[in-house]
């Protein structure tokens, strides 16, 4: 409730013209590691205990502690969260087909399932590896990593296809997949990173389809000066971001905007950010997101 009255700066955009941060900051997890990290493995490889399943690694929870040391290092120079960084990496490699599953069933998809969310953020980890050791095998197992992008939902990918025809890349990939707009946008991040290391035009092609889809579709994911967690036409509510992914949103939307500078998208992250700094949407937004919780319990 806090954050809907006076509003949060978690997830926002790190400027970086040189390219070496990770765009979206996460330095907020590590202030307050216990919440988000713990409990961690014997090699320090952070894992949950959900209500329903119990103990699992969660790959975009191992993601963001290595993209989150990794920034402590580029701007601290903290060897330790170097390597910190690198044992996240090295999780992912060990990974040998690249697919990094969840080994329990959610909502509707039953295990094992993958996702856009962690295959990106994945690759984001692996070619920051590549650029630290400069050891082929961490930009290798990114491109690997990516693969599930070219695939349909229904061969065991990730790909799908909004109303108008236009590709996405599913966070939930199921039969019946909402296109959440986060997961989708930590994707793109990670496949234009590793386009900027190994051109590719293969990756470069996927991208520019990409991001012709999210300019022509992202009136999907507003409400009014409000974001939406996933598209209302196929979820059949409307999902209120709370403020943390609101400003994630705008923070994403920021990053796409530096690769192409199109004013659909600036019109819409002005729009987004007057919602932020708004209470009277803030609130709105608050009450939205009750209403959904109401007839759509959250699995945990």
């Amino acid at each position: 409730m806090q954050k809907y009255l006076v509003g949060t700066e978690e997830f926002s955009f790190n400027e970086d013209p040189n390219g070496n941060l990770y765009p979206i900051s996460l330095a907020f997890t590590l202030d307050d590691f216990e919440f988000y990290y713990e409990p961690v493995d014997k090699l320090g490889i952070p894992f949950k205990i959900y209500q329903s399943v119990g103990k699992q690694y969660n790959p975009t929870r191992v993601a963001a502690y290595a993209l989150a040391n990794y920034n402590n290092f580029v701007e601290h120079s903290c060897q330790r969260s170097r390597e910190t960084f690198l044992k996240c990496a090295n999780w992912f490699l060990g990974f040998d087909d690249a697919r990094y599953e969840y080994h329990f069933d959610w909502e509707d998809l039953q295990a094992p399932w993958i996702s856009c969310m962690a295959q990106g953020e994945a690759a984001s980890v692996l070619v920051r590896a590549y650029r630290v050791t400069n050891d082929g095998a961490y930009l290798d197992h990114a491109e690997k990593s990516l693969s599930p992008f070219f695939l349909p939902v229904s061969e065991g990918g990730v790909q799908s296809q909004l109303g108008d025809g236009s590709f996405f890349l599913e966070e939930y990939p199921s039969n019946c997949s909402t296109h959440v707009l986060n997961g989708f946008l930590y994707a793109m991040i990670g496949l234009r990173e590793f386009c900027d290391s190994c051109d590719s035009a293969k990756h470069n092609a996927l991208f520019m389809q990409l991001i012709e889809s999210l300019n022509n579709n992202i009136g999907n994911w507003c409400n009014g000066s409000w974001s939406l967690y996933e598209d209302p036409a196929v979820k059949g509510g409307v999902n209120f971001c709370t403020p943390s992914y609101h400003n994630l949103h705008i923070s994403q939307l920021k990053w796409v905007y530096t690769r192409t500078e199109t004013p659909e998208l600036r019109r819409v992250i002005s729009s987004w950010e007057s919602g932020k700094n708004s209470l009277p949407v803030r609130m709105r937004a608050f009450w939205g997101k009750v209403l959904f919780r109401l007839s759509n319990r959250a699995q945990r």
